[in-house]
């Protein structure tokens, strides 16, 4: 009782209104609980865990990566957040993540728990920024703008993969049917499949389905058999027509077809499929520009037409 009369008072002495600085007060206190809570949690110093590709990479002779978890600013944060994206029982969002970091081509060799505690850094960023600027602005702290920052900017982060590896799969698709035509004609001169890959690749090294035939000799030279390696590069491409490629170059090999008039076969077969898409998608034009077509005539018929009518409605045209 003596708390809600206290409470009662201050309001009383602010003029019936709640002070801006109690706002602020609570909205700091709430964030330190929860700091606190959390670092009473995760404080305890985490092993860094390696990806499978950063380890291959890293083996290999490669450069380490540059990023924040690297930092020597930023890292107390970021792994925090990362120990938080450990125990986050997310299991569908994290494969979804998974998959979509694989068809991106692995950027920085991120994990599913890493790319989450960069959404997570970004989207507190973001909250942080805008809390900011509504408290110059305002003068006032609150606590929707912040919650909306933080969604935005967890959103985007996860956007940004997606829209990533979604152009990356476009690009392969692209590529596609003239990797195998070239495939194709370097098998009919006589060489390998091996052979006929490495022909391919030799040029365009930054090409998105050239890093994943890449990829794939890479598997097979270290004794992985070429079925495998083939379903491991329709497992990291999620391309339907790539799976259905592979599906027939396996399907050649169990029943001793020529390997080069398959993959001749399936590349006439894209672009025969390519064709029909770009009829479907002028036929669906040439329906949809009938609608501001139409806005057009009506609008420059009432520019002309317009007073006419005006005037016949009001009751003549004289």
């Amino acid at each position: 009782m003596n708390f809600a009369a206290d409470i009662s008072g201050v309001i009383a002495q602010t003029g019936g209104g709640w002070d801006p600085l109690w706002d602020g007060a609570i909205s700091v206190g709430i964030f330190l609980v929860v700091l606190l809570g959390v670092l009473a949690v995760f404080a305890n110093p985490g092993r860094i865990q390696v990806s499978p590709q950063r380890e291959a990479a890293l083996a290999t002779g490669h450069t380490d990566r540059r990023t924040v978890f690297e930092s020597a600013i930023l890292r107390p944060i970021v792994w925090l957040l990362l120990g938080v994206s450990h125990r986050l029982a997310i299991p569908r969002t994290k494969r979804w993540l998974r998959r979509q970091l694989i068809a991106a081509g692995s950027p920085n060799f991120y994990t599913a728990e890493e790319y989450l505690a960069l959404a997570l850094l970004t989207g507190i960023l973001l909250a942080v920024a805008l809390e900011l600027m509504h408290l110059l602005i305002y003068g006032t702290y609150g606590v929707a703008i912040p919650l909306a920052g933080f969604v935005g900017g967890f959103g985007l982060a996860l956007y940004q993969i997606q829209d990533r590896a979604a152009k990356r799969v476009r690009l392969i698709s692209k590529r596609l049917p003239y990797a195998l035509d070239l495939i194709a004609l370097a098998m009919g001169a006589g060489a390998t499949f091996t052979e006929a890959v490495r022909t391919v690749i030799r040029h365009s090294i930054d090409d998105p389905f050239n890093v994943e035939l890449r990829a794939l000799l890479t598997e097979m030279d270290l004794g992985t058999t070429r079925r495998k390696a083939l379903q491991n590069l329709a497992a990291r491409v999620p391309l339907d027509t790539l799976h259905s490629i592979v599906a027939s170059v396996i399907q050649a090999e169990e029943l001793g077809t020529a390997l080069g008039t398959v993959l001749h076969d399936q590349a006439t077969l894209l672009r025969l499929q390519r064709s029909v898409r770009a009829e479907n998608a002028a036929a669906i034009a040439s329906v949809r520009i009938l609608i501001p077509c139409l806005l057009l005539v009506f609008a420059v018929i009432l520019a002309v037409f317009g007073a006419p009518i005006v005037r016949a409605v009001r009751g003549g045209l004289f």
